[in-house]
């Protein structure tokens, strides 16, 4: 019985860490590992030594409801430069919504995930 009991808790967590939501969604689950899907708009690179690569998603900056950060360190998982390869591009990303400086976004840390959809 136990081992049911862990085995559905096992199971919804799993279930409800692939959530899909709508760009206008992101408020309700800060802290939840989400799936959002939209467009890229724009993209930044900070002049930080290492740089962070910022993407825009779901409208241009700053009235982006989403960013999507990828750190210095990380871009050695990605097969393409994300900053140039990713602006225009619709695309569904997973991972947590964290927020910085009182805005939302989640950390890219590979290509794994985020995925390029059909224009």
């Amino acid at each position: 019985m136990l081992r049911c009991i862990l085995l559905f808790i096992f199971f919804s967590q799993l279930v409800s860490a692939q959530t899909k939501i709508s760009v206008g969604q992101i408020p309700d689950f800060i802290g939840k590992k989400v799936k959002v899907c939209d467009k890229v708009y724009g993209s930044y690179v900070t002049e930080s030594d290492p740089p962070v690569t910022l993407l825009n998603l779901g409208g241009p900056y700053p009235d982006n409801p989403l960013t999507l950060a990828v750190f210095g360190e990380d871009l050695k998982n990605f097969s393409y430069v994300p900053s140039e390869f990713l602006v225009d591009k619709n695309v569904c990303v997973t991972g947590k919504i964290v927020l910085y400086k009182d805005e939302p976004e989640i950390i890219l840390n590979s290509e794994k995930d985020i995925q390029i959809l059909e224009n």
